[in-house]
């Protein structure tokens, strides 16, 4: 009996095929089929098994060996330099859970991952900066052609399939306003190059459900996130100092100068931090309020590691990532000051977020509350905290934190400042007990962990209007307001406490002495209507503090590279050109984005 190999197909005399027979031409194009979409690397290894399995079990053997791995190959190919630790993170859930449980996180995987062939791995700087330009000139031209040759509606559809294609969601179809607004943005690169950016999130989500984000790896954050950080912020200096700002009156100053001045300084950041904790403290002490330190964290379930092990419960979870996590704990905390509202309780204070070693948020919370209310108001924080999984093993224990705050063994802001300085330079922190590293260290971890995943670091509960207390403090002592100038001198001497009082206390909320003062709404190069600050106000009596007229452009000395265009220097206002709310036949591509992209009918 000829066997299947050494079978010459002829056409005029071909038997009838068994069960699972194919002739050789047959099988032939049904593997270059299912190899189609592998590596050629993984093909060759691929087809070296196949010989294997052909010798030994015979090629139906073999083709059923292929059909249940090939998807596994074409998905790991798709994955560019991510590849290795996803495999091998395929292959330890494979032995724990299974196969199908294997393969249902990595199709999973593939799928939250756009862009995931180069962009989210290798691409940064100017490399991104040219992608984002062929991106950009991909979509706007295509939108052109579209609405040209199919119109509206299809031009919607092109529009809505690259939102899909890069994972925005958008639902506002029924107005035209925000549709343009959206269309303006897609053509322009920095667009483009912030979706890039946002799969950094994704990758680093990867990365931590992989066990590469832990206290003996790299805690608090990937040494490839933070590697992007480190990066990031030589790219944003070189972008500062190779700018400036120039105003009415010929003052010239590079943007990186502006920005030491402000509170995107961490030293100036800090300070402020800590006078305005310093501020309520005081007014704790006059009031007699009782100060609480509370620990919040979540259930077992989004935490990747456990007791230096891989985590089960994770996994059941579907792994929940930090953004997630965080928003579990906002909404405990929602339900919590919503109890609080209902019952009459009140209190102020201030909330931090940081990282536990395998990047799992958890809150502090330095808060004062009337000593009545304080057994109440404890006992609701623990109840809602508790709410989900709170029978878990050691919930009481490890999820919640309650310590009283005593003055006699030290300030409340003692209680705080490592927290705060942890999270955003580390200067006042020797060793970071966590992970044993240095405080530096483990703040540029945390630093680049929250701007990652878009966490706000530091929330004040109560206290009066940050923005009025920063606007005030721009004022020169020569232009200190009459109307208000007590409330002036309290925030220019950093009496936060004083400036608190004056005004209206720590509840005044919405009733605040003075509030921002806005401009009239302008459009912006997006064609969207928008205010900025102006100064500050107390019914009709305004004080202006934004005095000058600024001017960006590039620097002269100045080297770096920049993702703006090199043209003429553009206002520092909200004003520029519109766009239209709707495409008309008139419309033209700009080559460029952004605006002027609208040709008038002559």
């Amino acid at each position: 009996m000829l066997s299947y190999w050494s079978y010459e197909q002829e056409e005029h005399d071909i038997p009838p095929a068994p069960a699972g027979f194919m002739w050789p031409y047959q099988c032939e194009e049904w593997r270059k089929e299912q190899l189609n979409g592998v590596s050629p690397e993984d093909a060759s290894v691929l087809r070296a098994r196949l010989d294997e399995l052909d010798q030994k079990d015979g090629y139906i053997v073999a083709n059923a060996w292929l059909s249940s791995v090939v998807e596994r190959y074409e998905l790991l190919n798709k994955i560019s330099v991510m590849r290795p630790v996803v495999a091998k993170e395929v292959m330890r859930l494979a032995r724990v859970d299974g196969d199908e449980a294997a393969m249902i996180w990595l199709r999973r995987v593939v799928k939250r991952l756009h862009f995931c062939d180069k962009v989210i791995t290798e691409l940064d700087g100017e490399g991104l900066h040219k992608w984002a330009e062929e991106r950009r000139y991909k979509f706007e031209s295509t939108l052109y052609r579209v609405f040209m040759d199919e119109g509206s509606d299809a031009m919607r559809r092109w529009i809505d399939a690259n939102l899909q294609d890069v994972g925005v969601e958008f639902d506002c179809w029924g107005d035209t306003d925000k549709v343009a607004g959206m269309t303006a943005r897609m053509i322009t690169p920095e667009w483009w190059v912030r979706q890039a950016k946002k799969q950094w999130v994704v990758v680093e989500s990867v990365l931590r459900e992989c066990g590469q984000v832990e206290r003996f790896k790299s805690p608090y954050l990937s040494n490839w996130a933070l590697n992007k950080a480190e990066k990031q912020k030589e790219n944003n200096r070189a972008f500062l100092e190779s700018w400036e700002a120039v105003n009415d009156f010929g003052q010239c100053f590079s943007l990186a100068q502006l920005s030491e001045k402000g509170v995107s300084n961490p030293d100036n950041r800090f300070s402020e931090l800590i006078v305005r904790a310093k501020g309520l403290e005081e007014i704790a002490l006059e009031e007699g309020h009782d100060g609480w330190f509370l620990t919040l964290t979540s259930p077992s379930k989004y935490h990747p590691m456990s007791d230096g092990h891989r985590n089960p419960k994770f996994w059941r979870a579907g792994c929940p990532t930090v953004r997630e996590t965080h928003l579990y704990m906002m909404n405990v905390w929602k339900k919590f000051r919503a109890w609080c509202s209902n019952h009459g309780i009140q209190f102020y204070g201030l909330r931090t977020v940081e990282p536990h070693h395998d990047g799992t948020p958890h809150w502090h919370l330095m808060l004062w509350v009337e000593p009545a209310r304080s057994a109440e108001f404890l006992d609701a924080f623990k109840r809602y905290a508790l709410e989900e999984d709170g029978n878990e093993r050691g919930a009481k224990k490890y999820r919640v934190k309650i310590e009283k705050i005593d003055q006699e063994k030290g300030s409340a802001v003692g209680y705080i400042v490592k927290y705060i300085s942890k999270n955003i330079h580390g200067k006042h922190v020797d060793t970071d007990h966590e992970t044993g590293r240095s405080g530096t260290d483990a703040a540029n971890r945390i630093v680049g962990w929250a701007r990652l995943n878009r966490i706000r670091q530091f929330q004040f509960v109560g206290g009066a209007s940050v923005t009025v207390w920063r606007e005030l403090r721009r004022l020169g002592k020569d232009k200190a307001p009459k109307h208000f100038s007590d409330i002036y001198h309290a925030a220019n001497r950093a009496d936060y406490g004083g400036f608190v009082k004056l005004m209206g206390g720590v509840f005044a909320g919405k009733y605040q002495t003075l509030k921002a003062h806005y401009s009239d709404a302008e459009q912006n190069q997006y064609g969207e209507m928008v205010k900025s600050v102006k100064g500050v106000a107390r019914g009709v009596e305004v004080v202006v503090t934004r005095l000058y007229e600024w001017t960006i452009q590039r620097s002269v000395s100045g080297s770096g590279s920049s993702s703006l265009e090199e043209r003429e220097a553009v206002p520092w206002t909200r004003v520029n050109n519109c766009t239209r709310s709707v495409f008309d036949r008139n419309y033209e591509p700009t080559n460029y984005g952004g605006g002027d992209q609208y040709v008038g009918a002559s």
